[in-house]
């Protein structure tokens, strides 16, 4: 009977700690979140900047507009009319692209806001190559007019009658989404149609007697965060939208919470992916009741602290936000 009892004794003792050992103790939890906000900090004060330089850029448009009568055009030869009635910059001189869709018939008016608006060409290149998270800069003028660096060729890659103002990079600045007329971010992924991949946006409107002239912005590709801000010792950190969509992680991650094979090597490149679908990858949607579970206490309970447990592991989730681009910053580590 000693025996015995001996023996339950040490098999409770033995239980005691290994479920003690799946615990996190609360100064763990505290720094990995402090380490997690620190990351999210950094992140949300260059994409601080970036929104501060798009409003900027935007307020010294709107002093184009106020100064149009006296701008002297360079060289108006440099802009073509194509077949489908687009006007375009024929010729790479080092500066933007120019595409006016022709979606509002290209008249003179429109032709002297392309003139007066060149000015902007310095502007665009500066600010790309100054900072190394923006790969794209332009301005989108109602009449879906969109003057943009670096230069492409536009005939190729838009559509004729394009109607710019539908887009999300330009209405989420006008009055009725954005009536404070501050810069602000477009913060769920889309697909860029200059060709550059899923991007995020910060844009600013550009005003002029009260009304909106048109939409400055500034690009950031989901894959220039990634590989800015995510070396291979963060591979247990990803992003997921407020939606509960992962936005960017490491081949590690996607394998870890079971969801499709990447299409791209390494980090989650959606553009590359033709048969992508967004709810594969939403951890909301999840197959798996414990991984939904978790996660809705994370993006839609706002919980910074959970555990996880699938597939006879347990595993501890952080997070913190991105407020920026009301994204979540989110590392799981196995216990």
């Amino acid at each position: 009977m000693k025996n015995l009892i001996k023996y339950f004794s040490l098999a409770l003792i033995t239980l005691l700690l290994g479920c003690s050992g799946d615990k996190v103790d609360e100064a763990k939890i505290s720094k990995e979140l402090n380490e997690l906000k620190l990351l999210s900090e950094k992140i949300n004060n260059d994409l601080s900047v970036i929104g501060k330089k798009a409003k900027e850029i935007a307020l010294f448009t709107e002093t184009l507009y106020e100064n149009s009568k006296t701008y002297i055009p360079k060289d108006k030869n440099i802009y073509e009319i194509s077949p489908e009635g687009v006007m375009y910059k024929s010729k790479d001189d080092g500066n933007a692209a120019v595409f006016v869709s022709g979606v509002v018939p290209v008249n003179e008016t429109i032709k002297q806001i392309v003139y007066f608006t060149e000015p902007l060409d310095s502007v665009l290149k500066a600010i790309v190559h100054s900072n190394s998270s923006v790969v794209q800069s332009y301005y989108n003028g109602k009449c879906s007019y969109n003057r943009i660096y670096p230069f492409m060729d536009v005939l190729k890659q838009y559509e004729p009658k394009m109607k710019i103002p539908e887009y999300n990079f330009y209405y989420l600045a006008d009055r009725n989404h954005n009536p404070e007329k501050k810069d602000v971010w477009v913060g769920e992924p889309y697909v860029d149609p200059a060709g550059r991949g899923w991007m995020v946006s910060a844009i600013a409107p550009v005003y002029f007697k009260d009304s909106l002239q048109g939409v400055f912005g500034l690009d950031v590709t989901v894959r220039t965060i990634t590989d800015k801000y995510f070396s291979e010792l963060n591979k247990e950190t990803f992003i997921a939208d407020n939606k509960g969509t992962i936005v960017a992680a490491d081949e590690f991650i996607i394998k870890l919470l079971q969801l499709p094979e990447l299409k791209d090597h390494k980090y989650f490149e959606t553009i590359k992916a033709d048969t992508y679908r967004q709810e594969d990858f939403n951890l909301l949607t999840h197959k798996n009741k414990n991984i939904r579970t978790a996660f809705e206490d994370i993006i839609n309970n706002k919980k910074s602290f959970d555990y996880l447990e699938f597939d006879s592991n347990k595993y501890a989730v952080y997070s913190t936000r991105l407020n920026q681009l009301n994204w979540f910053l989110i590392k799981i580590e196995k216990l």
